[in-house]
């Protein structure tokens, strides 16, 4: 017996947005159009249905909080099939209709049992710090106004690789365990920034944020990397509370890649601007 035809055509996106005035990626729901919330998915979605075209589904690899942004979002689209373009037709649609904080960097037809997040092998995220003051940079780095010892950084933000229970911080969902495997945590410098980088199989909400204000706290004298050892150890209310507040500004934060089976290991960290 021959298989039903699939109703819909699928696609596989590649997205890069700047969020500084995004609410994130996920759509939040009647609150997107009653209260004017301005999110990733949301935008995607408005300018679909402005080109005319039938949406029945669309979902992300990640759920990148306010003002994060991405250099490559994975999504996968599903349209009504009839009538739907060609991927090369899509991405010009897409590019003719999307606000100029979003732009599309690939769009392939897909299987359609393809999924963004369920199929991923791991994501890669990028934070910006900046060593000094810059005119052009403040939308997409944290500029530490402090000296920082680049040791101690290196000591606290490599405490993080393994296979850890990361539940001093992040944001837990009731249904969440905190468990993930921190596969690489990287240092670099670039210029006046200094570019941390780090590869997990997922990610948890505020997680990187609160990674990179904890080792700068420890770069800065204000902890010792010991501390971040012991609350990966044994997790607590306390210690999820203490490196709450020290979270590091959305703005230095890029979903920079996500990796599917068959795709190559990452190449070194780069920058997103220069600064001398």
């Amino acid at each position: 017996m021959a298989a039903k035809p699939v109703p819909y055509a699928a696609f596989r996106l590649l997205v890069e947005y700047d969020g500084s005035r995004f609410q994130g990626w996920q759509k939040q729901g009647p609150k997107q159009s009653r209260e004017g919330v301005r999110t990733v998915a949301g935008s995607l979605e408005h300018a679909i249905h402005e080109a005319g075209l039938h949406l029945v589904y669309l979902g992300g690899a990640g759920r990148t909080d306010a003002g994060v942004h991405a250099l490559g979002q994975v999504a996968h689209l599903h349209l009504e099939a009839k009538g739907a373009p060609r991927p090369g037709e899509l991405r010009r649609i897409l590019d003719a209709t999307l606000p100029q904080d979003i732009a599309i960097r690939d769009v392939r037809a897909c299987a359609p049992r393809f999924h963004a997040r369920h199929d991923a092998v791991d994501r890669t995220y990028l934070y910006q710090i900046s060593r000094r003051r810059s005119a052009f940079g403040k939308p997409w780095i944290w500029w530490v106004k402090r000296s920082l010892d680049l040791n101690r950084l290196q000591k606290a933000w490599t405490a993080f690789e393994g296979n850890q229970d990361l539940g001093s911080f992040a944001d837990l969902d009731a249904e969440e365990d905190g468990l993930s495997r921190i596969i690489q945590c990287e240092v670099v410098e670039a210029g006046s920034l200094v570019l941390l980088r780090v590869r997990a199989s997922h990610f948890f909400r505020r997680l990187v944020r609160r990674m990179v204000g904890a080792s700068v706290a420890c770069a800065l004298g204000e902890e010792e990397p010991r501390r971040i050892v012991e609350d990966l150890h044994a997790p607590t209310e306390a210690a999820n509370l203490y490196w709450a507040a020290k979270a590091a500004p959305a703005s230095g934060l890029f979903l920079e890649a996500v990796r599917y089976p068959g795709d190559p290991e990452p190449g070194p960290p780069r920058s997103t601007i220069i600064i001398p």
